[in-house]
């Protein structure tokens, strides 16, 4: 009886080339690190240094999430900018996070009126920040391009039930995902449109964005979890292109202050994850063509608030401010470099910038006023 059961497994073995051939598992892969509100403070700070020495040990470029008050605290002192710019240039990107109103625990800035604000925080329960306050979304949005520094401001990764209405309409890219089960840590980049939202007088959206998604990992099970997935090429994992998670900055203090390197889930991913397609959300979904032909040309034209022409652009490209009062005009590189910074006359309508000493490929206009930052996007040919 054993030796028929072996000769049956052989058997089956034998026959699955006839039924399929194995499947390669995801070609990239993408650490997301979510800064939270309530942990923006000199010991977690520390802590994120050490997620990011470890990352860069395995040459795992991190997508840094950042919560208005880790913005805060980073702006704060010019060591801790420094060290922001550090990473940027070791290759890991700069990123924003955002708890709405209807997450536990709301950061404290929103588009939603008062009333809207109140009836949702107070619903939460007694563990949540119930917190009815709220600052405008442009504060964060201009501390958000400040933190950029000479790189662009490109990944929004967020918490809202309806994201039009506090998401940042300049950036192209968004991170999504959740805890529900590890099949969602593995996507293909995806385009999504969210809005048009209508709250009282003011329509948000709609914003077209190119997507990713991850899935949120703490403990050792959820590693396990992944790599299982992963590894199980011919029943999942080949039909995508990207494996992505997230942690928080605080579930990695924990881990770090309780186990051992070889028994914290952090360590372990990323010996797992070293050398498998690790790359930033803003080089993956640059990257997979999906996004530059629809969602970031979409995403970077909602504010009809300067043109760009002609585009594609061959020689030269000309800027039409019409009646935005700039100051102040960045042109980045796909990789959200800077690579000029021109200081506007007061009054200047229109400008033209050469372009034959630069690389063919995307290039992002940015203009920025005395109230508002704006962004397009050009073809350089």
């Amino acid at each position: 009886m054993k030796f028929s059961h072996t000769l049956f497994v052989l058997t089956l073995y034998a026959l699955l080339p006839a039924f399929g051939t194995a499947q390669s598992p995801p070609a990239n892969s993408f650490f997301v690190v979510h800064c939270d509100p309530d942990y923006a403070d000199f010991p977690h700070f520390n802590k994120l240094r050490k997620m990011v020495h470890i990352a860069d040990q395995h040459q795992v470029p991190l997508t840094l999430e950042m919560s208005p008050q880790w913005v805060d605290f980073i702006l704060a002192d010019p060591a801790r900018i420094d060290t922001i710019r550090t990473w940027q240039a070791n290759g890991h990107e700069i990123a924003a996070h955002h708890h709405g109103i209807f997450h536990c625990f709301y950061d404290g800035y929103t588009n939603y009126p008062p009333d809207s604000l109140i009836l949702h925080q107070l619903s939460m329960g007694a563990g949540c920040a119930q917190d009815t306050s709220s600052i405008p979304m442009n504060v964060f949005w201009e501390k958000l391009d400040e933190l950029a520094g000479d790189s662009l401001m490109l990944t929004w990764g967020s918490s809202d039930e309806h994201p039009a209405v506090d998401m940042y309409p300049n950036i192209p890219y968004r991170t999504d995902g959740g805890r529900d089960y590890p099949e969602q840590g593995f996507s293909n980049p995806y385009v999504a449109t969210h809005g048009p939202t209508v709250i009282g007088s003011t329509t948000y959206g709609p914003y077209t964005v190119c997507s990713i998604d991850y899935y949120f990992i703490d403990e050792m099970e959820e590693v396990n979890q992944m790599i299982a997935l992963y590894n199980d090429s011919l029943g999942f994992s080949g039909d995508y292109s990207v494996v992505g998670v997230v942690t928080h900055v605080f579930d990695f203090a924990e881990a770090d202050n309780t186990f051992p390197p070889e028994n914290n889930y952090f360590n372990v991913w990323m010996n797992f994850i070293e050398g498998k397609g690790c790359k930033t959300v803003r080089k993956i979904l640059r990257e997979s063509g999906v996004c530059e032909s629809t969602a970031t040309q979409t995403a970077l034209s909602t504010e009809k608030t300067f043109d760009i022409y002609p585009n594609p652009a061959r020689d030269f490209v000309v800027i039409s401010l019409q009646e935005l009062q700039a100051q102040e005009l960045y042109l980045f590189n796909a990789n959200g470099q800077k690579v000029l910074q021109l200081d506007l006359q007061e009054g200047q309508q229109e400008l033209s910038l050469p372009l034959q000493h630069l690389p063919k490929g995307i290039y992002f206009i940015q203009i920025r006023t005395d109230k508002s930052v704006v962004s397009k996007r050009f073809l350089a040919q």
